[in-house]
């Protein structure tokens, strides 16, 4: 740090000479380091992501993805726990505390552009030594020393590294908000996940029942033939097994339906006795997800977990932007209006007045290897952050094509299952005729109805597959955010 003072006389302040001023900037130009060669990572364009996904868009439409896309499911009890999971999620609070604690920083660092202006004011009560510097009556007398201060300091920003650090700072605040969102996405698609499991279990539990009560009005046909000597004791322990197993699923479910609401209660951030107050589900089945086209074709701005990337990555080329700056020598400016005195009723006299004045010039000289050292983790740094989104890119590019894929897929398993099911009612109406006919007894019909519902069973598994798919690529395209592009922060 080289100083230049700035003389004074008589309260007149002398600019320095023009050759001083001169040969200072000949000293700053040859003295100032010279930025080494960066090899920087280059992030998947747009362009490259929209070619390879142009051949799925034709399955797409122009609706677009709400982001209160749960309420599709016309369950009012699902959409109460979701917003209020997202107003009071301790999880979601924190964050938001984060995303506060960030834009305090911003306006920490933000504040650094303006001068720094500060008042100090001292009273020393002090005895002077009389074998010092200072001559009778100073010397060897006790005084009281009055100083009031006002400094103004100035740091000049000509290579940008203050607005660098801004706007890193600021990058910092969006990739914040962004996990938010990704958070927020990640609570309500993991609540909607679990309250469809719950409410079809629910639908399980009640085609058990009817498939218990079938079993046991076998078993009491089978208990007569037994009694009467028509069968051995084989057939009858079938049935009584046969009867145990429904009654086992159904205490099953039972218990998967209570773990339902526990996990309902820890993913909502509710207290236990909240799961007392939650209803049986009814969710509406048969409705149509919306597959936007411009969200399939414009991921980087409709997934939160890319956007986290995005500004990640804008950040830490902001920091580069940073550290390329110490490479080049800045110009700090001072001055001080300050009085000093002795006597109380002089203190504001202008025989007490004591201003000074002060440049400082940074120069990089003997430590270029430091400076280039941060650069390059400046640098590896940000390589490190784009391959990262490049990552996150190409992942949800995946997810989106992959669900895709399993929608066609477990539709036409459920169009299957369906012909499957028409062949087994169309059995149990056969059974149903021959009962009426008097051509056979009960038991055959009965066994047609319990494979019925072993069916509807199969039928309720499949339905709910597709609804988690259905969740998954809800999510998978974004969950209804909208990346809102800050100028000030990206470029």
């Amino acid at each position: 740090m080289i100083h230049f003072p700035v003389s004074k006389n008589k309260s007149k302040v002398f600019i320095m000479q023009p050759k001083i001023l001169i040969t200072a900037c000949l000293s700053l130009l040859l003295l100032s380091g010279c930025v080494p060669k960066m090899d920087k990572a280059v992030p998947l364009s747009d362009m490259t992501i929209n070619a390879d996904l142009e051949k799925m868009s034709r399955d797409f439409d122009d609706e677009r993805l709400v982001r209160d896309w749960w309420k599709m499911y016309g369950d009012e009890q699902l959409n109460g726990i979701i917003e209020e999971a997202l107003a009071k999620a301790p999880s979601i609070q924190s964050l938001e505390a984060k995303f506060a604690q960030a834009n305090t920083i911003i306006q920490s660092v933000e504040s650094r552009n303006l001068p720094h202006l500060s008042a100090n004011a001292s009273v020393i009560r002090e005895r002077f030594s009389e074998n010092h510097i200072f001559p009778p009556p100073l010397g060897g007398g006790t005084y009281t020393q009055y100083q009031p201060e006002l400094m103004l300091e100035y740091d000049f920003d000509f290579w940008n590294e203050r607005s660098s650090h801004i706007s890193a700072a600021k990058n910092t605040a969006l990739a914040q908000r962004a996990t938010i969102e990704a958070s927020k996405i990640a609570l309500s698609s993991a609540l909607c996940e679990t309250y469809i499991a719950w409410h079809y279990e629910e639908q399980k539990l009640s085609i058990l029942n009817a498939l218990d009560r079938t079993t046991r009005e076998e078993l009491k046909i089978v208990e007569k033939q037994y009694a009467l000597g028509l069968i051995d004791a084989i057939a009858l322990n079938d049935k009584k097994s046969a009867q145990m197993q429904i009654a086992q699923r159904m205490e099953e479910l039972k218990r998967s339906i209570e773990g339902k609401k526990e996990a309902i209660c820890v993913l909502g951030g509710f207290l236990p006795s909240y799961a007392e107050t939650l209803r049986t589900p009814t969710i509406k089945h048969g409705f149509n997800l919306p597959l936007p086209k411009e969200v399939m074709l414009n991921l980087v701005a409709h997934r939160s977990d890319v956007a986290i990337a995005k500004y990640t990555a804008l950040s830490k080329s902001y920091t580069i932007e940073q550290t390329k700056a110490q490479f080049y020598p800045n110009i700090s400016l001072s001055g001080l209006i300050g009085f000093t005195s002795f006597n109380w009723s002089k203190l504001m006299d202008h025989s007490s007045y004591s201003p000074s004045a002060g440049i400082a010039v940074s120069l990089p000289l003997l430590d270029w290897g430091m400076r280039k050292a941060n650069l390059q983790n400046s640098v590896s740094d940000y390589n490190a952050s784009v391959y990262e989104y490049n990552q996150a890119v190409i992942k949800a590019a995946n997810e989106v094509v992959v669900l895709l894929k399993q929608t066609k897929l477990i539709q036409s398993q459920l169009q299957l299952h369906d012909r499957e099911m028409n062949a087994k009612k169309g059995n149990e109406t056969i059974e149903c005729k021959k009962l009426f006919l008097g051509l056979s007894d009960k038991l055959p019909y009965l066994s047609a109805k319990k494979t019925v519902y072993e069916g509807e069973m199969d039928t309720l598994s499949l339905n709910e597959t597709k609804s988690l798919i259905q969740i998954n690529l809800i999510k998978a395209l974004g969950g209804g955010y909208v990346l809102k592009e800050d100028k000030n922060a990206s470029r």
